[in-house]
């Protein structure tokens, strides 16, 4: 299993308002198949940074879509990425 940061629209969890999350977001395989709150801590500044940059890639990324039971969707952003 493997994981990295994704935007992840929470808006089925946020009554219906539009709400986007940076979240791990867990993979078996290509498919994501989980999420969790997603942290930033570490030992040194150096790891913060590396985090930092790691979720600003999320940006880059299609946004994932959270339905009301918490399973995922991936969707293509308005460049077709």
């Amino acid at each position: 299993m493997n994981w990295n940061y994704r935007l992840v629209d929470m808006t089925a969890q946020n009554d219906g308002e539009p709400w986007l999350e940076i979240k791990e977001v867990y993979y078996e395989g290509n498919e994501p198949v989980g999420f969790a709150n997603a942290t930033v801590g570490d030992d040194a500044m150096d790891g913060i940074k590396t985090q930092l940059e790691l979720m600003l890639r999320a940006c880059d990324k299609p946004v994932l879509v959270a339905d009301a039971d918490d399973n995922l969707m991936e969707v293509k952003d308005e460049q077709g990425k």
